[in-house]
């Protein structure tokens, strides 16, 4: 008599946490959904955090002052969010926060290192690819005359922790509560599909932007559309893999943050989208695209993941991620 055991997927355990509640929700309506709640959570900062911290910042405070309190603002603003579905999970799921990916414990500053060295590997592609295209050129290494190396590194290390928890939001509806419900109905395959186009389209067709002030999406080029979706993928292939959002939610942030003071890809000018310009710009390592457009990178406000280099790279790292999700499942049997 033999006996048979069904092995689950790579990324199963992660996936399954999805059931581990009183009920699930429906794949179809995580779609509006993720919008419908990240809204939510935008309005207390819009509408009563951002107007107050305005009233408290008049022309004669402090500048120290000024940079600690927008400093604040910035957690407490993105608190909103994960308050809204945390309240979902409590009350409607009946599960854990942590069940999508956010537990904190002994897995947690590994893998936002390996993200981070994750990110770095990225930038220094993304900055290979347009030196051998010719779409940048080498400006020069350790540079830190605007502020010195200490100040810079410091306020650098400051922001990348503050996107850390702006980016941690979309990360855990996306790739965390989002991939869960559809992968525990429709399959591994179609949850990480069905997430990253919405993650995608979240960036171009954000339903606040009809409703909030001073807010704007990305434009809609086909190359960033396809370099976000394909990010999207990656981390989604990196989530199954590591079986929490840690890594994935540091690469995000790392990625947009790390090319604006260390690893640091400027523009000829300075850019009103967050680029540095050539001369004011600070690193290790500073190159300038030369002519930044959609296909070289440079013309929106989407850092590093913008352009066709960018194209290259996560093509080739969502491929590398996929062999690993293969390789562990198949070390597993």
């Amino acid at each position: 008599m033999t006996s048979t055991t069904t092995r689950r997927p790579a990324g199963g355990g992660f996936i399954e946490a999805a059931g581990s509640g009183a009920r699930s929700t429906h794949p179809l309506a995580t779609v509006p959904l993720t919008q419908i709640f990240y809204l939510i959570g935008l309005l207390p900062g819009v509408l009563l955090l951002g107007p107050a911290l305005e009233r408290m910042l008049g022309e004669e405070t402090d500048p120290g002052i000024a940079i600690v309190l927008n400093a604040l603002a910035v957690p407490l603003n993105y608190a909103f969010p994960y308050a809204v579905l945390w309240m979902w999970l409590r009350y409607y799921e009946r599960r854990s926060f942590a069940s999508t990916g956010f537990g904190f414990d002994r897995r947690t500053l590994p893998g936002l290192g390996w993200g981070t060295l994750l990110a770095i590997g990225y930038i220094l592609a993304w900055i290979g690819v347009s030196l051998a295209a010719g779409t940048a050129r080498f400006d020069r290494f350790a540079d830190f005359s605007n502020g010195g190396a200490a100040g810079v590194l410091l306020v650098g290390a400051l922001v990348l922790v503050m996107r850390i928890v702006m980016v941690g939001i979309e990360e855990q509806l996306f790739r965390g509560w989002m991939l869960q419900a559809v992968g525990v109905r429709w399959g591994r395959a179609a949850g990480v599909l069905l997430s990253s186009a919405c993650f995608s389209l979240f960036h171009f067709f954000f339903i606040g932007n009809l409703l909030l002030p001073g807010t704007s999406s990305h434009e809609a080029h086909w190359v960033l559309m396809l370099n976000i979706f394909l990010w999207a993928v990656f981390a989604a292939l990196v989530t199954l893999v590591t079986g929490d959002l840690w890594a994935a939610t540091a690469f995000h942030a790392a990625a947009l943050i790390l090319p604006s003071f260390l690893l640091t890809v400027a523009l000829p000018a300075a850019s009103a989208k967050g680029w540095p310009g050539t001369e004011d710009a600070s690193g290790l390592l500073i190159v300038t695209v030369t002519d930044p457009t959609f296909y070289t990178g440079g013309a929106g406000f989407a850092g590093l993941f913008e352009g066709l280099p960018a194209t290259a790279v996560l093509a080739v790292l969502a491929a590398a991620a996929w062999l690993r999700l293969r390789r562990k499942e198949h070390a597993a049997r």
